[in-house]
């Protein structure tokens, strides 16, 4: 079977994987190539599944359980016996599934998902280099996967940090940094604790970036010149903002609409063949 890949507007990869009667392209949303040392990588991606067999592919509905359960980046090359990782993915998959979070969905053949207004948080740990190669793989039980083509990610050293302000979330005391990063023309703002970087959202290059508190609690209102943004603090997240800044929100959103059409005109054309 030949394998497809288009990009996407920002560094995403339209990828196929098979197992069997199972087929599926897995879009991956990488909203930065890079990432700096110290940072939790990659924090920064969305997908979109979409089942291109003929059997139904299950997911666990609730996204942060499937993030643990079935989402995985898988280091290349890949190690010869995978036996011990599949048993450890098959835990966390089973206690994902017995979570009590409406368990698991079916994606009938054809028909896309979106996990909306959200990115991955992944726990596997990659060792900092130049490239760093992997695939992004849904994990689908008893030791089968669905692989995305290989993906690659440059580890940089930023031109510039600024520190931008010390946050808490009003409960726990615990200080973060909010920290400005420049890379050639991106600029990024992160969250930081110790020695760890989360990537929260693009900035403008020059605008001053101002921040105040919003409800007392983990919520803060971050301004990019005279445009506001609320960010979710140890979510690395925004709840709202214009979406040159709310970049992971606009993609789910607008990836999701597209997947509904999508998704009516196929379950449109498998009634007429009825």
């Amino acid at each position: 079977m030949k394998k497809k890949m288009m990009m996407t507007t920002m560094f995403g990869l339209l990828q196929m994987s098979v197992f069997a009667e199972t087929n599926a392209l897995i879009e991956v949303k990488l909203f930065k190539d890079w990432v700096i040392k110290g940072e939790e990588m990659p924090h920064n991606f969305n997908l979109a599944i979409k089942n291109t067999g003929t059997d139904p592919i299950l997911l666990i509905k609730h996204p942060a359980f499937f993030s643990i359960g079935q989402l995985s980046m898988r280091p290349l090359p890949r190690k010869q016996d995978t036996t011990k990782e599949n048993e450890n993915q098959e835990h966390e998959y089973q206690m994902a599934v017995h979570a009590g979070t409406g368990g698991l969905f079916e994606l009938p053949s054809g028909e896309t998902h979106v996990y909306e207004g959200r990115k991955f948080f992944i726990h596997e740990q990659f060792p900092f280099s130049m490239e760093m190669h992997f695939t992004v793989s849904v994990y689908l039980g008893k030791g089968v996967w669905l692989n995305s083509d290989p993906v690659t990610l440059k580890g940089i050293v930023p031109d510039s940090e600024e520190h931008v302000a010390t946050i808490t979330d009003g409960v726990n005391p615990q200080q973060y940094e909010l920290m400005a990063v420049t890379y050639k023309n991106e600029r990024w703002l992160y969250t930081k604790l110790g020695g760890y970087y989360f990537s929260v959202c693009p900035l403008s290059l020059t605008n001053k970036i101002r921040v105040e508190p919003h409800d007392g609690k983990s919520l803060h209102k971050i301004w990019d010149g005279d445009k506001s943004m609320i960010h979710l603090l140890g979510q690395s997240i925004l709840t709202e903002g214009p979406d040159e800044n709310n970049v992971f929100g606009k993609w789910t959103r607008e990836r999701k609409q597209q997947a509904e059409a999508d998704n009516a005109e196929v379950r449109r054309k498998k009634q007429e063949a009825q």
